[in-house]
């Protein structure tokens, strides 16, 4: 027997006790349970209409033989129509209910029961009447509506009255209904009604009709009305005078039927004007006005909250990504225009779209995570255009305008882009794609790269690869590795003696396979994006899904970014066989197929530019890629589209373009000699094109100047060592002379214009060193020559300041999200984003011509053409313009923009500036001084030999310092193979066209001071005493201090490194392991430094809290020093000034209590000669010290002797201590004075004893 669960029993006593009853009944199948659930099964459902028909045949024999028969499909019908209007009428009273419910029951009493009055009439009539209850706006309290309703009834017919005889009533209502239509039953119908009115009283009928007019629809209240006006005679027949009250009051509210809704919703809702039009009142539910529901359509609020300069909010976008301001420019009290009407009329065209109904509602468009929750949604359209709006913020984030307002999250967008990506259906695959495209492939770095592809010495590429732009740029340079390391020291402060730590840095990256994806995407996106089988996905699409729009190009725009980053995902490219062979097929086509498809162009079956682009990108990458490349019939397909004669639209201009690029790659890598040959006709073809229909004015298409550029710059690709062809000679002179001659007669405004004369001068030196010069005899002695000395020249010269990109006071944008790196077009100026190489950018031109000009030079039988093209160059004009370009060179150079990749041709201009004697007589010594050593701390590996010429020519030149020839010699050959050491080696089999997207300069700007880092290196490293093979620590301080010494004495402006940077490598000179500062040579040289140290910062203060990027703290610099000091400077004066020279009483008060409690023991041997110390004396002695701590730490030292007297330390204290003391005591005086009057004449007498001995007692 199992016991019924008691209170109190848990779930588990429940469970406990199923599973007593199962285990019972698994041994006694017979074992019934106490209760179980038993479905009853439910008599047949009948209708409202059938049990009507039933109750009628059983009651009146008469009405069973007037009613016409029904069938059961339509009774069933028409019961179903019935019950949902009324409900079920067949449900069992409430006291039937206790069988099918659990629990117990409180019934509840009533004193009297409510009957229904209006259910009771609705039975005594032949058919169901459908009534509303009447909803009375005062209820009693405590009482339901229906409750309140009954009880109203009940009071209406409890009252007593006259009833309205019928005949009476026939005379009001007429003999029949005219609502009825149907004409038989209209009569019946009619005085079944008015025997119902005769049975009431005159109040009755009243309040009956009030409750009908309140509980009937107003549609249907409308339409009985339309109808009774319709089949009456006349109007005036319900609008009689007299005694007839119904009426009357039937016409007064026919009169109360407009909605007067001004008072109940504010003049700016729109709904107004809707609910004011003249059928409204006909509409269905409007007889309520609802305001909370029409909020939505009223106006935002016009005055809205002022958001101040700073202050943060939430990003939001409209559907193209574009960032919407916080709201609208409004007028308000301090109109900033001072026309209120003006304003208004500003805010009220506000065209602002995307206003939502949530916490905002006066500002419009979608937040980020709105967008990612749309991207996300069931709907296609609100994915396409939630997708389609991020790809828009990337691409505006791409180009700047972003930059400094809001941070995106780059990592998160990327994994909700590429789940989309996974999508196949056309139409997302396009957006998606797209969007996709804007995150990887920067649209103005590539535009910019393709602009200057064309012009000479401008094919290479830039690699992309992630840097960690955390540490140094060039790890394995010796100087940027030491500075790292110095960076490493950190102070460890406690309340002793400051120790120092060493933390290192793991050298070798964490394995990218133990890595999250998230976390690869914060560091490398790129490799990120390749772990998601990209490849693999865009073959899929290419090749399966097939797209017909955008998405083709997108996809290109991918592959090309992923090429750009390094060799290794490159040869991943080239392997993939499958997408490699779709991409020739489905975009490279043959004549037969392309042809077809020119009218109406397409992406497959058609020839692409983006893809010829990928294999440029892929074949400067290595030289063993552009060889499997070939294998695939690449040169076919090149020789395909260059010689194809049809007229050609802009599409395939593109194509030819990106034709002419790769074969100048492949010639440059000397990949196929018999290429140029088999080239040669479709050459000459389109150079003679060219000759013929080209124009050099703006405003013609600059891709036809483009196209002709990229022609003549592959021409000149061929090796010099080639044969000659005077056909095509004479038409290159032909095409320079004419479009030199047309750039003479117009201005030069355009690039487009200046790669087209760079690509001509450019043919001109190939053809001089093929020794064909005598083609282009009338070329320099006329055309070039007029050009040189005509006005537009002027202007393309006037230009170089301003589209200067390393005199830009601006940083830019290749390093703006670490793990997606791009080559920096686009700089981040105050006035906003801008290009870093403007339409007006004539270096490249300028850069050509000084190479032709340097070549005629060379050559023997061109020096009459020489002279003849430097006079017309070199007019005052000109030369007055690159005379202040030379020196804003030399005060405003930016070091950080010399590294971008653009920047590398203007490096390579000012180098060819400086080799000119005639413009460096404008300057003096000083001034190419300093021009020379800021220009060297720009040039990185690839300008190895412009370093050595200018080290032998300038810097290590008696001419410019006061140094013996020997001497200089002997250290410019130290410094040479400092920087021949980055010389970079490249085996044959790895030639490549490629180098990384920003250089890394060689020579830091503290290069001089090379071998002192090397000293505080082996002091941390605690090696052995030699600091190089070569040179001995003697030899070092003697080269580094004079070469430091003469290089700024011999220019007033040139500055080596800061203050603070120059006393700290003041303070390692004293750190070598052999102490030479103690010798008798050494020791003058280094007086005479610190003198002139501590005279020309004499009135400088300096930062010691300033970290400097790539060098150690002053703080854990001075650590070490201080206990270098006690270790080996036995008390000497030029290593005790520079440990006396923070304690000064200007700087922080950190310093000198670290001095006098962390390192008291050194203070004993601590002393120098006053004019050691900078400022004097006086600069340690005054403000007085205030810090109770000090001067506590100063008398201890004075009471224990920790300090020499007459020591400098002894000077400080003694006296910070006495004016203490001093100022203690006048207080003291004071404080007792004050109090005197309350005090005896004897008192008086006592206290001014012990006043008289406050000073002895002090000593």
């Amino acid at each position: 027997m199992i016991k019924r669960p008691q209170r109190g029993e848990t779930e588990e006593d429940i469970l406990r006790m199923q599973n007593e009853f199962l285990s019972q009944r698994a041994k006694n199948p017979k074992l019934q349970p106490a209760a179980e659930c038993v479905k009853v099964a439910k008599d047949a459902k009948k209708s409202l209409f059938l049990r009507s028909r039933e109750k009628a045949e059983g009651s009146s024999a008469q009405a069973v033989k007037n009613t016409t028969p029904i069938s059961s499909v339509e009774q069933q019908i028409m019961g179903e129509i019935h019950e949902k209007i009324v409900g079920n009428l067949d449900a069992k009273p409430l006291e039937n209910f206790t069988e099918i419910v659990l629990g117990e029951i409180v019934e509840r009493k009533f004193d009297t029961p409510m009957q229904d009055h209006a259910l009771n009439n609705a039975k005594t009539s032949a058919f169901p009447i459908v009534d509303r209850a009447p909803l009375d706006k005062s209820l009693q309290s405590g009482k339901s509506i229906f409750a309140s309703s009954g009880l109203s009834t009940i009071q209406q017919f409890n009252k007593t009255s006259q009833p309205i005889a019928s005949e009476d009533l026939s005379k009001i209502y007429g003999d029949k209904s005219i609502i009825v239509s149907n004409s038989d039953i209209a009569v019946e119908v009619h005085k079944e009604n008015l025997d119902i009115l005769s049975k009431m009283n005159e109040n009755d009928i009243l309040a009956e009709r009030e409750r009908l007019l309140n509980s009937i629809d107003p549609s249907l209240l409308a339409l009985l009305k339309k109808r009774r006006q319709d089949k009456s005679d006349e109007k005036s027949n319900f609008k009689r005078e007299g005694t007839n009250a119904v009426s009357n009051d039937f016409v007064k509210n026919e009169d109360q039927e407009s909605m007067d809704v001004s008072s109940l919703l504010p003049t700016t809702n729109a709904a107004i004007e809707i609910l004011k039009q003249s059928e409204t009142e006909k509409w269905v539910h409007f007889d309520v006005v609802e305001t909370d529901k029409l909020k939505w359509m009223q106006d935002i609020e016009e005055w809205l909250p002022n958001v101040q300069p700073g202050d943060q909010f939430e990003a939001r976008f409209d559907w193209k990504g574009v960032l919407l301001p916080y709201s609208v420019d409004k007028m308000n009290a301090a109109s900033p225009s001072g026309n209120t009407t003006t304003d208004a009329k500003a805010f009220q065209n506000d065209d602002r779209e995307l206003y939502l109904h949530g916490e905002e509602p006066h500002r419009p468009g979608y937040t980020l995570q709105e967008l990612f929750r749309l991207a996300r949604s069931n709907v296609i359209q609100q994915r396409i255009s939630a997708f389609r709006s991020i790809g828009g913020i990337l691409s505006i984030y791409n180009q700047g305008f972003y930059d400094n307002v809001l941070e995106l999250p780059i990592s998160k967008i990327f994994f909700l882009l590429r789940f989309g990506f996974d999508d196949n259906t056309p139409a997302m695959l396009e957006v998606v794609s797209k969007a996709l495209s804007c995150l990887f492939y920067n649209e103005a770095d590539e535009t910019l790269l393709d602009f200057i592809f064309d012009n000479p010495t401008s094919h290479w590429q830039p690699i992309l690869d992630s840097v960690d732009t955390g540490t140094a740029i060039n790890e394995i340079a010796a100087l940027e590795s030491l500075q790292k390391q110095m960076q490493q020291l950190q102070m460890n402060d406690n309340g002793k003696r400051s120790l120092f730590r060493s933390d290192f840095e793991e050298n070798e990256s964490e394995d990218k396979t133990s890595m999250s994806d998230f976390q690869l995407a914060e560091t490398n996106l790129i490799e990120c994006l390749m772990r998601t089988n990209i490849l693999q996905r865009i073959y899929f699409i290419l090749h399966a899904v097939k797209p017909e729009n955008s998405t083709v190009s997108s996809c290109l725009k991918i592959l090309i970014r992923l090429a750009r980053t390094n060799t290794e995902i490159a040869g991943k490219i080239v392997s993939n066989q499958d997408l490699m062979h779709c991409l020739f097929q489905n975009f490279l086509p043959d004549f037969r197929r392309f042809e077809a498809n020119m009218d109406a162009p397409q992406f497959y079956d058609c020839p692409q530019f983006l893809c010829l682009k990928l294999f440029r990108v892929l074949i400067a990458q290595n030289l063993g890629i552009a060889v499997r490349l070939m294998n695939m019939k690449l040169s076919e397909v090149l020789k395909c589209y260059l010689s194809y004669r049809g007229d050609i639209k802009d599409i395939m201009v593109k194509v030819q373009i990106e034709c002419l690029r790769i074969v100048r790659c492949l010639l440059l890598l000397r990949l196929d000699d018999s290429l140029y040959s088999n080239l040669d006709s479709a050459f000459h073809y389109l150079l003679q094109w060219h000759c013929n229909y080209l124009k050099f004015e703006v405003g013609s298409p600059y891709l036809i100047r483009q196209h002709a550029s990229a022609l003549l710059m592959a021409i000149s690709s061929e090796p010099c060592s080639a044969k000659s062809n005077l056909i095509l000679s004479e038409t290159l002179n032909k095409c320079c002379c004419a479009w030199f001659y047309r750039a003479t007669r117009s201005d030069v405004t355009e690039f487009s214009q200046s790669t087209l004369l760079s690509a001509c001068l450019n043919v001109v030196i190939w053809e001089l060193r093929r020794d064909e010069a005598s083609h282009f005899q009338e070329f320099f002695a006329k055309y070039l020559r007029d050009f040189l000395l005509s006005d537009s020249f002027r202007k393309c010269v006037s230009q170089i300041i301003t589209s200067s990109v390393i005199l830009r006071q601006s940083a830019d944008r290749r390093f703006v999200h670490a793990p997606l790196p791009n080559v920096g077009a686009v700089l981040l100026h105050k006035n906003g984003p801008q290009l870093i190489i403007p339409q007006t950018f004539t270096i490249y031109l300028l850069s050509t011509l000084w190479s032709l000009l340097e070549l005629q030079m060379s050559q023997i039988n061109c020096h009459e053409q020489h002279k003849l093209l430097v006079n017309a160059l070199l007019t005052p004009q000109v030369v007055e313009t690159l005379v202040r370009y030379i020196n804003l060179l030399s005060t405003s150079l930016n070091h950080y923009l010399s590294g971008n990749f653009f920047s590398k041709i203007e490096l390579k201009f000012v180098y060819k500036l400086l080799g000119s004697s005639e413009l460096l007589s404008h300057f003096s010594s000083a001034q190419i001084l300093q021009l020379v050593y800021s220009y060297i701390c720009c040039l990185g590996a690839e300008h190895i030999s412009e370093i050595e010429q200018l080290f032998d020519t300038i810097i290590f030149n008696t001419k410019y310092i006061n140094v013996p020839e020997s001497a200089l010699s002997k250290w410019k050959e130290i410094f040479i193979s400092l920087v021949q050491s980055h010389y970079i080696v490249v085996e044959p089999s790895n030639l490549s066209l490629s180098k990384t997207s920003q250089t890394s300069a060689i020579l830091c700007r503290d290069w001089p001071y090379f071998f002192f880092k090397i000293i505080l290196q082996n002091y941390i490293d605690n090696s052995p005493q030699n600091i190089t093979v070569d040179f001995s620590e003697r030899e070092i301080l003697e080269m580094t201090l004079t070469l430091v010494t003469e290089l700024e004495d011999s220019s007033s402006n040139l500055q080596i490194v800061t203050p603070t940077e120059e006393l700290m490598y003041a303070m390692i000179a004293f750190m070598g392991p052999e102490c030479e500062f103690l010798t008798d040579e050494i020791r003058p040289l280094l007086r005479k430094h610190l003198l002139r140290l501590y005279k020309k910062h004499k009135d400088y203060s300096f930062d010691f809290d300033k970290a400097s990027i790539g060098k150690c703290k002053f703080e854990s610099l001075y650590s070490l020093f201080v206990d270098h000091f006690q270790a080996t400077s036995y008390g000497d004066e030029l290593f005790g000034s520079l440990v006396l020279v923070p304690l000064a009483q200007k700087y922080d008060s950190k310093w000198r209590r670290r001095m006098w409690s962390d390192y008291a023991p050194a203070l004993c041997y601590l002393n120098c000669d006053e004019s050691l110390l900078i400022n004097g004396i006086r600069s340690y002695l005054e403000p007085v010290e205030k810090e109770d701590s000090l001067i506590k730490a100063y008398a201890l030292a004075l009471g224990s002797n920790d300090v020499r007297p007459g020591s400098i330390p002894y000077i400080i204290a003694k006296h910070h201590v006495h004016h203490f003391r001093t100022l203690h005591s006048q207080i003291l005086v004071v404080e007792h004075l004050q109090n005197v009057h309350a005090t005896t004449p004897k008192s008086k007498s006592i206290l001014l004893t012990k006043i008289c001995l406050i000073p002895h007692l002090s000593k």
